[in-house]
């Protein structure tokens, strides 16, 4: 994560899968939808022989599960993949009230049963997915083989919603979507949760951290929102400084593995071969 431009970046199944071979473009195309507690869900899963893991993505923020595109195209035989759109995006019906984190987890677990898609799990969680893989890991740890974060939201970064500046909450009001919005300002609370909750065995957790040496500018609260961004020196959202912020993620996950990956942010489209060697690390 770059200094001073961290990010805020998410049954009943009809059949067709697509190879785990399959080009990038074909793991786009076979997503389907399933319904998890009546609301519809968009997911994409692939399977493969002899199956090491199940390897369970975690979008950023607005991000769609095709972000994921050329790390599940490269991971081979190694293991199951199942990526799927949260709630508002994509094909994912938007829910009318706010889901907690952990009823996100859990539908997540119903929607992996209902697909008899089996533990191990390897969660991957980009950006603010992190935490949402974080929060399943601390509710089924026992079934979770290891953690992925890639250029993840350091837990207790995001100031409370109340507390953003006049002018981010209006320009969340009036232009990001409903969804998006819910999601904003439920980071702090997720945030505190994690830090006060069980933690997962931190030997098993990768953390991917992006370096760049060009830094992101900022183009706008809802372009950056779209693309995954957000620049805290404009938008105000920050309660500590990211680099802080990164270093209590080091007291969370002490003998978690940190890797700095010269990239932006979104770094499993940049560099994926980071995410799969990661991948293949953490595989039974």
């Amino acid at each position: 994560m770059a200094s001073g431009s961290q990010v805020v970046s998410g049954s009943q199944v009809v059949s067709g899968v697509a190879p785990a071979t399959a080009p990038a473009d074909a793991l786009t195309a076979d997503a389907q939808l399933a319904l998890v507690g009546g609301r519809q869900v968009e997911v994409s899963v692939t399977r493969v022989p002899q199956a090491r893991a199940t390897v369970v993505f975690e979008n950023g923020l607005m991000l769609p599960l095709t972000t994921w595109q050329a790390v599940r195209s490269t991971l081979g035989d190694c293991c199951h993949t199942l990526a799927y759109n949260r709630a508002g995006v994509g094909r994912s019906a938007e829910t009318s009230e706010p889901a907690s984190p952990g009823q996100v987890a859990q539908d997540l677990q119903r929607l992996l049963q209902d697909q008899q898609l089996p533990p191990p799990y390897i969660l991957v969680g980009h950006s603010l997915g992190g935490q949402y893989a974080q929060t399943f890991a601390s509710l089924y740890p026992d079934q979770v083989q290891g953690l992925v974060l890639v250029d993840a939201l350091p837990v207790g970064v995001v100031k409370r919603g109340a507390d953003f500046p006049w002018f981010t909450r209006l320009a969340l009001w009036l232009f990001a979507p409903d969804f998006a919005r819910r999601e904003i300002m439920g980071i702090h609370p997720m945030g505190e949760a994690l830090m006060a909750g069980p933690r997962f065995d931190g030997q098993r957790v990768i953390r991917l951290v992006a370096h760049s040496q060009a830094s992101p500018k900022a183009e706008g609260l809802i372009k950056d929102l779209w693309k995954g961004v957000i620049l805290a020196e404009d938008f105000g959202v920050w309660a500590v400084d990211p680099d802080e912020a990164e270093a209590r993620m080091d007291q969370l996950y002490p003998q978690s593995i940190v890797r700095p990956v010269q990239a932006h942010h979104r770094v499993q489209e940049m560099a994926p071969q980071w995410v799969v060697d990661a991948v293949r690390q953490l595989a039974p």
